[in-house]
C-alpha cells in the first residue's frame, strides 16, 4: 500500500507545504508527498495552497512575501530539495487553472531532470464554488508537452473510471470525497458511497489498474476511512495522518 502525504505534513493541524514539513515526513516510511503550486501576484511559482493564510499569498508580490513572516518555498527551491531525496515520489497539485503555470512548471522540472519522479495533479473538473480551480485539460496539456511527466487526476464522482482514463490518459487517479465545509463533506461522503455500490467501484478500480493506471484514495485521516478505501482494492492512500496509516499497515489492518 502506497503512503502519500497530503501537503507534506504529519498532521492536519500543521499548515504544510514547508521545508520543515518536507524534511520531517521524508524520514517516515512513505511513498511520497503531495504539495501545491500557484503563482504570486507577479507570476512567481510558489509552493502554497491558495487561501491557506491571511493574507492570501497569491495576492501578494514576491518581494513582499520575501519580507513577510511567511517562509515560503519557490518552485526552484523545492525542485532542488527533492533532488536530494531520490527515494521518494512527488505530486504537484496545480492550484490555478493556468496553462502558463503548467508550462513553466514543466520547463523547470525538465531543467532539473526530474520528470520521472513527479506527478502533475489536477481535478477532473473545475468547480470554483467548491474551491476547485483546475481541470483535467491541464493534464492533457502536460502529456502533450512532456509525455515522461506523469499525471494524476482527482476524480469528482466515480461513475466510470475507465472512461476517464481513456479520455485523459492519467498515470494515476484518486477517488474520495470533499472534506470542507462539514456539510459538504457529509453530502459528498454519502453520495460517494452510494455511487460506489451502484456503479461497482471495486470492478472499476480493477479495470483501471489493468489499464496500467494506479488508483489512490483520499484525503483520508481516520482509520475507518483508510480501511474502507483499502478494501476497495486501491494502490495507495493520501492522508494528513501518515503515522496512523503506517501503523495500520504494520498491524496488517491494511494489507500491502
Amino acid at each position: 500500500m502506497e503512503v502519500w502525504v497530503h501537503r507534506g505534513r504529519a498532521s492536519p493541524k500543521q499548515l504544510g507545504n514547508s521545508l520543515r514539513n518536507f524534511l520531517h515526513i521524508s524520514r517516515l516510511e512513505i511513498t511520497g508527498f503531495e504539495t501545491d503550486i500557484c503563482f504570486t501576484l507577479d507570476q512567481k511559482i510558489i509552493i502554497y495552497h491558495p487561501g491557506s493564510t491571511e493574507p492570501d499569498l497569491t495576492q501578494m508580490l514576491s518581494t513582499d512575501i520575501n519580507n513577510s513572516i511567511f517562509n515560503v518555498m519557490y518552485l526552484e527551491e523545492f525542485l532542488d530539495l527533492i533532488g536530494t531525496m531520490p527515494d521518494l515520489e512527488y505530486s504537484l497539485d496545480i492550484k490555478q487553472n493556468s496553462e502558463d503555470l503548467v508550462m513553466r512548471t514543466i520547463q523547470a522540472i525538465i531543467a532539473k531532470n526530474l520528470q520521472n519522479r513527479i506527478y502533475l495533479t489536477a481535478f477532473q473538473k473545475k468547480l470554483p464554488r467548491l474551491g476547485i480551480e483546475s481541470d483535467a485539460s491541464l493534464l492533457t496539456l502536460t502529456k502533450a508537452i512532456c509525455p515522461n511527466i506523469r499525471t494524476h487526476m482527482i476524480v469528482i464522482w466515480p461513475f466510470n473510471l475507465p472512461k476517464l482514463v481513456r479520455t485523459y490518459h492519467p498515470d494515476a487517479i484518486s477517488i474520495g470525497w470533499l472534506l470542507e465545509p462539514k456539510i459538504i463533506r457529509l453530502i459528498s461522503k454519502s453520495l460517494f458511497k452510494s455511487i460506489a455500490k451502484i456503479r461497482n467501484l471495486k470492478k472499476q478500480i480493477r479495470e483501471t489498474q489493468n489499464m496500467g493506471v494506479k488508483v489512490w484514495a483520499g484525503i483520508f485521516n481516520n482509520p475507518d476511512e483508510m480501511i474502507y478505501s483499502a478494501q476497495l482494492g486501491i494502490d495507495g492512500i493520501i492522508t494528513d495522518e501518515p503515522k496512523i496509516l503506517i501503523d495500520l499497515i504494520k498491524k496488517q489492518k491494511i494489507l500491502v
